[in-house]
C-alpha cells in the first residue's frame, strides 16, 4: 500500500484528472464498433467487478497513484532522453502517454499506453504498453509476465458473448453464491498468444482528438512492459514536490529536506525504469528472435512481422537512453548514487528475474 496519509483531498485530484482522459467505453458503440459489441464487454467488467478477484478501495486507488506520477515523470522529466537524442531532428515526436480504459486495465493487463515516433521508428508511431506495479509476490508476478497477447474473436468463436469471456454462477469456500468471470479460450481469440505483447480495444486521445497520433478504437499489438519500484520511492512521489505554501508551513529546513527527498526518488524511480525497460525489451527480442518454425506455424505472419519490427524499435530506444543516462552519470554523484540503487530496489529485482525467466527460459511455455 502506498502513503497512508494521502489526504482524500489529493486522491479525488488525482482521479478526478485521470477520469479527465480516461477512454470511456459507452462513446465507441455505433461509430467504432457495434453497440451490442460495446454492451457485451462493459456488461463483463460490471460482473467483474463482483468477483472476489477485483482489487478493491486501496489497492486500485495506490495504482492510479503509480499512473499520475509515471506519466508525469516520464514525459516531463525526460527520462528517455529524448531532448538530447531527438531534439534537432524536426520530424521527431516526444514521448506521450494515455491512460488506458477500465476494460483494457481489467482485461489486456495494461494502466498506460505511450507512443513514439522518432529515428528509432523509422518515423512510424511506435505505442507500447506499461503495466505498473509495486507487488514483489512471486505467484502475481510470474502471473503478470505470462500473460499472452490476444485480441478480437476468430469466426470459430460464439457469439453473443464478450471476446474477454463471459460470467457464471459459483460458490465460496463458505458454500454462499459469487460470480466469476473466465476468459474466451485462446482458440477462440486472434493474435500471437505469446508474452511479451498487448492489444488495447478502447484507445483513445481524449486530450488532443483532432490530432491524434493513432486512430480511436482498437491498437491490436504492441510491447508489453512490466514497470515498478519499491513502495518507498512510490510514497515519496506521490506526495509530490513540496511548494511556497509547504514552506512557509514548515520552515526552510523541512522544505529542503523534503524536495530533496523527491528529487532522490525520482532519480530512483528513473533508473529502476530505465533498467526494467531495456532489460525487457531486449529479452523479448531474443525470444521472437530465437523462435522455432514450430513455435511461429500457428501464428500471422504479418502480424509477427510487426512485432519484431516494434520490439527491434523499442530495444534500440532503450538501449540509446539508457547509454546516454550512464554517461551523465558518471559526472554527477546524485545520479551515480541513484543508477546503483536501481540494482537493489526489491520491485525491480523481482521484474529483472521474472523477464529473464519468462523471455528468455521461455517458462510461460
Amino acid at each position: 500500500m502506498l502513503n497512508p496519509n494521502w489526504s482524500k483531498t489529493e486522491l479525488d485530484r488525482v482521479e478526478e484528472t485521470l477520469a479527465e482522459l480516461t477512454p470511456q467505453p459507452e462513446t465507441f458503440g455505433f461509430l467504432v464498433y457495434p453497440f451490442e459489441d460495446v454492451w457485451s464487454d462493459m456488461k463483463q467488467l460490471e460482473t467483474f467487478k463482483h468477483t472476489p478477484e477485483y482489487k478493491r478501495g486501496e489497492e486500485r486507488s495506490d495504482a492510479k497513484l503509480l499512473e499520475k506520477t509515471f506519466t508525469d515523470m516520464a514525459e516531463r522529466g525526460d527520462w528517455f532522453s529524448e531532448d538530447e537524442l531527438y531534439g534537432e531532428d524536426p520530424d521527431y515526436l516526444a514521448l506521450i502517454t494515455y491512460p488506458t480504459s477500465e476494460i483494457d486495465d481489467a482485461f489486456n493487463h495494461i494502466d498506460l499506453i505511450g507512443m513514439i515516433s522518432n529515428e528509432t521508428t523509422g518515423h512510424e508511431t511506435v505505442p507500447f504498453a506499461v503495466d505498473l506495479t509495486y507487488n514483489t509476490d512471486n505467484e502475481k508476478m510470474t502471473k503478470k509476465f505470462r500473460w499472452k497477447h490476444v485480441h478480437g474473436k476468430n469466426a470459430n468463436a460464439p457469439e453473443g458473448i464478450s471476446e474477454f469471456g463471459e460470467s457464471y454462477t459459483d460458490e465460496d469456500y463458505q458454500g454462499k453464491e459469487v460470480q466469476r468471470t473466465k476468459p474466451l479460450p485462446l482458440r477462440f481469440r486472434e493474435g500471437l498468444k505469446i508474452p511479451g505483447f498487448a492489444s488495447a480495444k478502447y484507445y483513445e486521445d481524449r486530450d488532443n482528438p483532432w490530432d491524434t497520433r493513432y486512430d480511436k478504437g482498437r491498437i491490436d499489438l504492441m510491447p508489453r512492459f512490466v514497470v515498478g519500484y519499491s513502495t518507498d520511492i512510490a510514497d515519496t512521489l506521490s506526495d509530490g514536490k513540496p511548494n511556497e505554501e509547504y514552506r512557509k508551513r514548515y520552515g526552510d529546513q523541512a522544505y529542503d529536506k523534503r524536495r530533496r527527498e523527491y528529487r532522490n526518488a525520482e532519480r530512483c524511480a528513473k533508473w529502476c525504469t530505465l533498467y526494467e525497460c531495456s532489460e525487457q525489451a531486449s529479452n523479448i527480442r531474443y525470444m521472437l528472435e530465437n523462435m522455432s518454425e514450430d513455435e511461429t506455424k500457428w501464428m500471422q505472419p504479418k502480424e509477427l512481422e510487426k512485432a519484431k519490427k516494434q520490439i527491434v524499435a523499442m530495444d534500440t530506444y532503450f538501449t540509446k537512453a539508457i547509454e546516454v543516462a550512464k554517461e551523465k552519470a558518471q559526472t554527477d554523484p546524485d545520479e551515480l548514487s541513484a543508477m546503483k540503487y536501481a540494482d537493489r530496489d526489491i520491485v525491480r529485482q523481482a521484474i529483472m528475474n521474472h523477464s529473464s525467466d519468462t523471455y528468455i527460459g521461455k517458462s510461460w511455455q
